[in-house]
């Protein structure tokens, strides 16, 4: 291409490159009319926005007005081709593409990040994670009634124990009803239980153990009502 551009006000561009004008859709003066796999680009105002868009794509063609006929810029003949109708809005033919929200990875985005922070607040506890040999001993020595008052689970060489009255025994308390947090400690964000289980995706048929740097998720069928002989075998 040859020329001086200073007067450019009409270009003939691939197709494809129309989109490198989408920031000019609010341009009412910015038109184009579509041929086949080329398109004519017609503007009177943002020329030089339009030139600098375009001026890069292969193949493009640049027109000016002279004498009431388009010239190629840089030619003296004038150029026939040229269309003088059916110009739409650029805005009706460049238009944004649908937006596509992104899907959550359930297998790599945790549902909620739950922490554990400082409380003073008194709390009472339901459940005691202790080590199967503690209740084995405690067992021993134990009454029926306090024994069969508790329900426990096992997990390797630990056993979870609930109940209202729980055995003095050392190991870690906790507090709540289906999420149980540690003693002295309370879920962040301080949300309610039923919405931290949702978030957590616990079942109506599960607990969440909210432990330092881990939450378990238990099935309440783990847990059975304690017994002398199972408290001895670790309440397995």
């Amino acid at each position: 291409m040859h020329g001086t551009l200073t007067h450019a006000s009409l270009a003939r561009v691939p197709v494809d490159a129309l989109p490198l004008l989408g920031r000019l859709r609010a341009y009412a003066s910015v038109r184009v009319r579509l041929e086949g796999e080329r398109a004519w680009v017609r503007w009177d105002e943002a020329g030089f926005e339009v030139l600098r868009a375009l001026l890069p794509v292969h193949g493009a063609e640049f027109f000016e007005k002279l004498d009431a006929h388009w010239h190629l810029c840089g030619h003296s003949l004038p150029a026939f081709e040229v269309p003088t109708g059916d110009f739409v809005p650029l805005a009706s033919v460049v238009t944004p593409s649908v937006a596509k929200p992104i899907a959550d990875d359930a297998d790599t985005l945790p549902r909620v990040v739950l922490a554990l922070r400082r409380t003073d607040a008194t709390r009472a506890s339901c459940a005691l994670l202790t080590t199967t040999k503690a209740l084995a001993a405690w067992a021993d020595m134990a009454t029926q009634t306090e024994i069969a008052a508790l329900e426990a689970a096992r997990s390797g060489e630990l056993v979870l124990v609930s109940g209202s009255r729980l055995p003095a025994l050392a190991g870690e308390r906790y507090w709540g009803e289906r999420l149980l947090c540690p003693l002295g400690w309370a879920p962040d964000p301080d949300l309610p239980e039923s919405a931290l289980l949702e978030a957590l995706g616990v079942q109506a048929n599960e607990l969440a153990l909210v432990r330092k740097g881990a939450i378990e998720i238990i099935p309440r069928g783990a847990f059975r009502t304690l017994t002398r002989a199972s408290a001895r075998q670790g309440a397995g």
